[in-house]
């Protein structure tokens, strides 16, 4: 059975080229109209993700997204959302919903099922030493396996968006490296994707927030009119 994609739209002409794109991917799609019906076939076993096309004030995206975790308690489901060209500010109020992947209408398909393929399990049949196989980046309690995208704090798997991803994965490169806002933004966003400085600070606040619930300290250092950092040193020098 092919992976189920949930897809909350009222354009049926979108939601058909998405079911379009997912069935390229060896996806199967199933369309639902409103915050009601999405909450009442968020529980199938088979479902994925969770896309939501919000273009209007049908119901609040915020809320949306929190009974949607609410519903599935512990269960982490991906939810990525698509908005509409040029709303910049409704791209940051989806920001701070939390667990979400933004699309901008109109959107790159490539990108898109990049996203997607990222979401696939890894495979059961594959043996623990082959998951850990294959490039890995390391930093204090922190492992990144680039072969399957999986991040590990002391053991503990961490759930991070693919720009999060992408972001920490840059951070690992360089540790203590304080990179500026121009450059995670081309790190991190597809090429010629406009992103205010604003958006960057919102998406680094998310990852440090993710590494602190694991962690339990601040791993991240932002400097003051710079950019940001990936730096242990600064929880040894609070303390001394």
């Amino acid at each position: 059975m092919k992976p189920l994609v949930l897809i909350c739209s009222t354009d049926y002409e979108f939601y058909l080229l998405l079911a379009q794109i997912l069935n390229m991917g060896g996806l199967e799609s199933s369309l639902v109209e409103g915050a009601e019906e999405t909450l009442a076939s968020v529980k199938s076993d088979e479902l994925m993700a969770v896309i939501i096309d919000y273009h209007s004030d049908a119901f609040r995206i915020g809320d949306l997204v929190s009974q949607i975790r609410e519903t599935l308690a512990d269960k982490a489901l991906p939810i990525a959302v698509f908005v509409g060209a040029g709303n910049q500010q409704l791209y940051l109020e989806v920001l701070k919903t939390g667990g979400c992947e933004i699309f901008m209408r109109p959107f790159n398909p490539e990108r898109f099922l990049s996203y997607l393929s990222d979401l696939l399990p890894d495979g059961n049949a594959r043996s623990s030493s082959e998951r850990t196989s294959g490039n890995s980046l390391v930093y204090a309690e922190i492992t990144m396996q680039l072969d399957s995208r999986r991040v590990e704090c002391n053991g503990v798997d961490v759930q991070l968006s693919p720009i999060e991803f992408r972001l920490l994965q840059h951070f690992l490169q360089k540790p203590g490296y304080v990179f500026t806002r121009d450059a995670l933004i081309e790190a991190a966003w597809p090429q010629g994707t406009f992103v205010e400085p604003r958006t960057v600070d919102v998406h680094v606040g998310r990852l440090r927030r993710s590494m602190r619930r694991v962690l339990g300290r601040d791993i991240i250092r932002t400097v003051r009119a710079t950019g940001y950092a990936l730096d242990e040193r600064q929880n040894a020098e609070r303390a001394s």
